[in-house]
């Protein structure tokens, strides 16, 4: 049931399904169950880890987070793009930790994700000017749910 739910909340979208790197971020001082901002992955079960990865990388079905990120950067300034790809990473993986917990208990629904992606998709084809608040209202909008 929840598979469907990820074909129906990231079929939106409409992209075809590229390459899909790894789920967890690697680098100095980085380790495979922590990402970048401190996200640990650790406090994930085994359900909510698999349901995060399909979440960030996506199925043959769906693209993920990460091939998300990658349409709305190309439509983005090269002078913006650097720190966008670093705002929409922090994003997905607070979204993908929110939406990988149970239905029942999770505050990010498909409907959110589809709100958010529209929002995204559409300042980066538009106004890429536009992006970063775009990025910071979902952020901030995000934080009001999880607080």
């Amino acid at each position: 049931m929840k598979l469907f739910s990820v074909f129906i909340c990231l079929s939106w979208l409409c992209l075809p399904v590229g390459t899909a790197s790894a789920a967890v971020p690697h680098g100095a001082g980085v380790t495979a169950q922590q990402t970048e901002c401190g996200s640990d992955l650790s406090t994930l079960s085994p359900e909510e880890l698999k349901w995060y990865k399909i979440f960030q990388e996506g199925t043959f079905l769906i693209a993920g987070w990460k091939d998300i990120t990658k349409e709305i950067l190309a439509n983005t300034p090269a002078e913006l793009r650097e720190h966008q790809r670093q705002r929409l990473e922090q994003l997905g993986r607070k979204i993908g930790m929110e939406w990988s917990r149970e239905n029942a208990v999770r505050k990010v629904d498909n409907k959110m994700l589809k709100q958010w992606g529209d929002a995204l998709k559409k300042a980066a084809k538009t106004n890429p000017e536009h992006l970063p608040n775009v990025i910071a209202s979902i952020d901030k909008e995000l934080d009001n749910l999880l607080n």
